[in-house]
């Protein structure tokens, strides 16, 4: 999902839906996060956080060029 129509509201995930997007465990989600090697939690209360979908999947999109990079720099 991409941000670059304006209709398209913003939509926050909880970490059981970035473990499953990502295939990451929780625990390595929350310890990257922590690192500043995933994006950063939006805290809705000092219990609850949740992520914006955009900046996961920006982050995702991020690993998958830097892949793509490494490989052709490879050749």
């Amino acid at each position: 999902m991409h941000l670059d129509h304006p209709t398209e509201a913003p939509r926050f995930l909880k970490l059981e839906e970035i473990s499953n997007k990502t295939k990451l465990g929780k625990s390595t989600i929350l310890a990257w996060e922590s690192q500043g090697r995933f994006p950063a939690a939006v805290r809705l209360s000092p219990a609850f956080r949740v992520w914006l979908e955009s900046d996961v999947h920006q982050w995702m999109m991020n690993k998958r060029n830097a892949q793509t990079q490494n490989q052709l720099s490879e050749v």
